[in-house]
């Protein structure tokens, strides 16, 4: 991890925004000092690789800020970024709960992130002492498990710029702050995400562009909400909704 910040937790916690606010609030609403006082604050700078499959777990990660990717290296010997996590995701409370010694899987910071980072057995006992802290995290789980099988279904069946849109849309249900999204992931995020070429997401996000679905400043690619909403509909008619 690059930079540890020595702050109060609820101090960071006021400074986050939206739904990764509220939901740590309420993560942490019974939490006792013991857990407050192991808690790290770390920033960690873009592409940086915070975990690799088959470490030991010995701390968890919980992601406040940024986007995270899971990386696969053993898809015809080259590296497949096959999943992105979003704020907020725990990493290593899987692996607890399912008695798992190692991390199942590599990941790699997409954007700058900054995280709470708590030590196994301190985060072990909280999930054992906290119904409240448990429920949200099996239940965040499930969602997420549930909502990557629905992408991969989805996937099947839509090519090109309909993925781009897919994932876009997602990208702003995850990140949007005041009814506006900010990417930042580069091209290349987005061709290993969607499994398209780098030639494709060139001539999708140009299309989408002159169509008025999304604006871009820069290497930054704007989504309001009008324009989501759009692409929604789209999604939503791939959906067969």
């Amino acid at each position: 991890m690059d930079n540890i910040e020595n702050d109060n937790v609820y101090n960071f916690l006021n400074e986050l925004h939206g739904t990764a606010k509220d939901y740590l609030n309420k993560y942490l609403s019974q939490a006792p000092d013991w857990l407050l006082d192991s808690i790290q604050i770390v920033k960690t700078k873009k592409n940086t690789t915070f975990i690799r499959e088959n470490e030991k777990v010995d701390f968890v990660y919980i992601l406040a800020e940024g986007i995270v990717k899971a990386i696969d290296y053993r898809f015809l010997g080259n590296s497949y970024d096959y999943m992105w996590f979003y704020p907020v995701k725990t990493f290593g409370g899987m692996e607890i709960l399912l008695e798992l010694d190692h991390f199942q899987t590599t990941l790699s910071t997409m954007t700058s992130c900054k995280m709470l980072v708590i030590p196994k057995n301190i985060f072990e006992k909280w999930m054992k002492s906290d119904i409240n802290a448990l429920s949200m995290e099996v239940k965040t789980m499930g969602s997420f498990l549930l909502e990557e099988v629905k992408r991969e279904r989805v996937f099947l069946f839509i090519q090109g710029s309909d993925r781009v849109i897919y994932i876009l849309t997602h990208l702003y249900e995850q990140t949007a702050i005041d009814n506006v999204c900010i990417i930042k992931v580069t091209h290349q995020d987005l061709a290993d995400s969607t499994g398209l070429s780098i030639k494709t997401i060139n001539r999708s996000l140009k299309k989408l562009e002159e169509e008025a679905y999304i604006s871009r400043s820069g290497n930054k690619i704007i989504i309001k909400e009008t324009q989501y909403k759009k692409m929604k509909e789209i999604v939503d008619q791939n959906h067969g909704n």
